[in-house]
């Protein structure tokens, strides 16, 4: 698919129409709020077996009370997936690769809950939608096949050598991007939590509008209760005397680029083995902390290559919803973003579990509560 000049027009001329600071806001009553965490590996223990007891929540540094826990039961009760293809800011490689892989995973996709395709490419009128919400794992590969097919993708239109005259500013670009998303995402969401397949390169969030877009993009989908599983595939480099991607361990390739800082990969290494070299630029490449950090707040993933969507489908078997008790005076921090409100979980000291980690018994230690992967932001109650 191609957008003509006359729709780049158009494009260019809804943003500059847009409010430069406008803001994705919305009222809504809030009783009792929910986080999906992930559940820690305690051998055999089962999903079912935890009690609110075993958590810890805090709310802007305050202890709020836990009212239940639940395993995320998708056979009997389906979530809404939202597949959300920005085609403004994604390489064309990524569109097709992206979609590929998922059409060849359509029936976990759908075993999730029923599936809504949209595709952006900015113009007015909101995303299009090429497939309702549908159940049928062939329907769902169709779709996505096609989209595959179209070569979609304008990032070149946006990068500074190739940007055609008249059309707004990266800036403007990305913010109102990231303000499109959360509008199409948010009201599909009623029931937490849903799940978002986002096909996207990101923005290089190094200024002041990125990292503020960013943040907000981020904390108003975890918010909203979406599991953001950021989609940035690509073809890897072939290793030239393999004529293959050469696999490389997380520890093998930090020790190749000294004097880079890594970021916490969750507790979980495993979803870095066996990742070619050329796949580790989404680790320090600025454009694609927006997703990485849009997956880490909602307790999602950012995935790079295909053989990561498989596992990630099994994953999604070890997530619970911890609903707990949030305060009508709680404030968000002035340094929050959206005015959502920072959530921290951790697994309690004195919990059922607590025998799993390793101290000294015989020196009367007792164990420090333990962090969880979790989704990172809440609504405060009205």
């Amino acid at each position: 698919m191609k957008i003509a000049a006359g729709s780049l027009v158009l494009f260019a001329a809804a943003l500059s129409a847009q409010p430069p600071d406008r803001i994705f806001t919305d009222e809504v009553d809030v009783a009792e709020a929910s986080v999906v965490i992930e559940l820690p590996r305690l051998g055999k223990v089962s999903p079912e077996e935890f009690e609110p007891d075993d958590f810890v929540v805090e709310v802007v540094g305050e202890r709020r009370r836990v009212t239940g826990v639940s395993a995320l039961d998708l056979k009997a009760n389906p979530r809404p997936v939202l597949v959300y293809v920005d085609a403004l800011l994604s390489k064309p490689e990524t569109v097709r690769v992206s979609a590929g892989a998922l059409a060849r995973q359509a029936r976990p996709l759908t075993a999730l809950g029923p599936v809504e395709i949209v595709v952006d490419v900015g113009l007015p009128g909101g995303a299009d939608v090429r497939l309702s919400p549908s159940s049928a794992p062939r329907a769902v590969a169709a779709a996505l096949e096609k989209i595959a097919g179209e070569g979609l993708g304008r990032d070149a239109y946006f990068e500074s050598g190739n940007r055609p005259a008249g059309l707004p500013t990266y800036v403007d670009v990305m913010r109102g991007a990231a303000e499109r998303l959360l509008a199409e995402a948010v009201p599909r969401c009623g029931d937490p939590p849903c799940f978002l397949f986002w096909f996207s390169d990101g923005f290089p969030a190094v200024d002041d509008a990125g990292v503020r877009a960013a943040g907000d993009l981020a904390a108003g989908l975890a918010a909203h209760g979406w599991i953001v599983v950021a989609m940035a595939l690509h073809v890897p480099t072939p290793a030239p005397d393999l004529a293959q991607p050469r696999p490389l361990s997380f520890e093998q390739w930090k020790a190749l680029t000294p004097g880079v800082k890594m970021p916490p990969s969750g507790g979980d290494p495993s979803r870095l083995r066996g990742l070619p070299a050329s796949s580790f630029d989404f680790y320090v490449e600025p454009r694609y902390a927006p997703l990485r950090q849009a997956a880490v707040a909602s307790c999602g993933a950012a995935l790079r290559v295909e053989h990561q969507l498989e596992a990630e489908f099994e994953r999604l078997e070890r997530r619970l919803l911890l609903r707990f008790a949030p305060e009508e005076d709680d404030e968000p921090p002035e340094e929050s973003f959206g005015g959502f409100l920072p959530v921290e979980v951790r697994l309690a000291a004195v919990s059922r579990f607590a025998d799993r980690r390793k101290f000294a018994r015989w020196l009367g230690l007792v164990p420090d509560e333990e962090r969880l992967r979790y989704g990172r932001w809440g609504r405060r109650a009205r």
